[in-house]
């Protein structure tokens, strides 16, 4: 099939009696059209048609055709809520984070041991969910080996990730990212991991590994020599399909209290990691001991940068400032794009695509998962999207990505 042309219509329709004229009969640019506004359960059924529909669906330029389409018409206020204990709730929410309202909801196709996930990067409908496993206390274990998960929930489709090309060895803390090569159509998730030495000290005198998988070939890859400037950590934020960043420390001062401002992020397309050190106007805008947030907004890397100072007599709430990195032409910019105060014990999740920040309150009346309006100021905290620990997802958009093959199940 011609890429250029994803939609050949080639298959007679059963016609009316009195009809002259047929679905086939339209240009090809029209029915493309048709099809590229039609909603992910409609197509899932159309694929049954005829083998034709089926192949014009499963088309690489349809599906991207149709994921700017619903980029473009969505609900810019939809954010998914994923459970982290889903062994009582095996569903995520689509819920409007300006009324509240759940619009959507997807079963989870799959279970873990631990039956706690949580959410480590999203890309054009596909999440990536980690396994947390538990300690002996029954609390998330966050250096043991994460087993991974590849989901659409638009199509229903995952595929489970348990392999490796590491030894699990001692303890290790990981960093994911997600990304998309355009060139061969493939999505690639990467794995490095920051085990420790025989002293126990993370990253004292033991290089990190990192290793890349395939959806198309369903392989991972080790990735030899490779140079990770500094210690990744958090959930990786994907911009432009090909870069994940993550915050990051220096190995020296991985467990001291101070915040170094520093990011490192990985390049799909090169392989290779990189490292973008914040400049002083944004790492002291709030204070010398700011922390940071990253998170995405208008196709921008984002940062949250934030900050509570102890005065004699008492908490001084001190503004947080959201800074946008740009990258052109090989260089990085920093753009700062909104400042607020945040009240006490609230602390940043994620930033929707309207400019709702989506904030994590610890306090009365409202704990919970709430949102804020920062292009409205609209600051009050009114109802909780929800209570429970969750994963959540602003940048979520149903796609047609993954729907063929079949689910991969766990081997007993």
């Amino acid at each position: 099939m011609d890429a250029r042309k994803p939609f050949s219509l080639t298959t007679k329709m059963a016609r009316n009696v009195d009809s002259t004229t047929s679905f086939d009969d339209l240009p090809l640019e029209a029915a493309e059209e048709i099809f590229t506004r039609l909603p992910v359960k409609t197509l899932i059924r159309s694929t049954s048609v005829c083998k034709t529909w089926y192949s014009n669906i499963t088309n690489p330029t349809f599906t991207s055709a149709h994921i700017q389409h619903s980029l473009s018409c969505c609900d810019e206020t939809a954010v998914l809520i994923i459970p982290s204990k889903y062994k009582n709730n095996k569903s995520c929410s689509l819920i409007s984070a300006r009324t509240g309202h759940v619009l959507k909801t997807y079963t989870i196709p799959f279970t873990t041991n631990a039956g706690m996930i949580k959410l480590v990067a999203s890309l054009n409908g596909i999440l990536c969910l980690a396994e947390c496993p538990l300690d002996n206390f029954g609390r998330p274990a966050a250096d043991e080996f994460q087993e991974l998960y590849l989901w659409n929930p638009s199509v229903g489709k995952y595929k489970a990730l348990f392999s490796s090309c590491f030894k699990r060895r001692g303890k290790c803390s990981y960093a994911v990212g997600l990304g998309f090569l355009e060139g061969s159509c493939d999505f690639r998730v990467v794995r490095v991991a920051f085990c420790k030495d025989d002293v126990g000290c993370l990253l004292g005198k033991v290089a990190p590994k990192v290793e890349v998988y395939s959806l198309k070939t369903n392989k991972w890859r080790r990735i030899r020599n490779p140079v990770v400037p500094r210690v990744a950590r958090d959930s990786g934020k994907t911009v432009g399909n090909s870069m994940t960043y993550w915050l990051d420390r220096d190995p020296e001062k991985l467990y001291s209290c101070s915040e170094e401002g520093y990011i490192v992020y990985f390049d799909f397309n090169r392989e290779v990691f990189g490292q973008i050190e914040l400049p002083d106007d944004v790492r002291n805008c709030v204070g010398l001991m700011a922390t940071f947030k990253l998170m995405t907004f208008e196709s921008k890397l984002a940062v949250f940068v934030f900050n509570d100072v102890q005065e004699s007599n008492g908490l001084k709430l001190m503004p947080s400032c959201i800074w946008l990195l740009s990258h052109e032409d090989g260089k990085f910019s920093w753009t700062p794009r909104f400042k607020v105060v945040l009240g006490e014990h609230v602390f940043p999740f994620s930033l929707s695509r309207s400019g709702a920040l989506i904030v994590l309150s610890a306090c009365p009346p409202v704990p919970g998962l709430v949102s804020c309006n920062l292009k409205s100021q609209d600051l009050r905290l009114t109802k909780p999207l929800v209570t429970d620990p969750c994963s959540v997802d602003t940048a979520f958009v149903e796609s047609l990505l993954m729907l063929e093959g079949r689910d991969e199940q766990k081997n007993s």
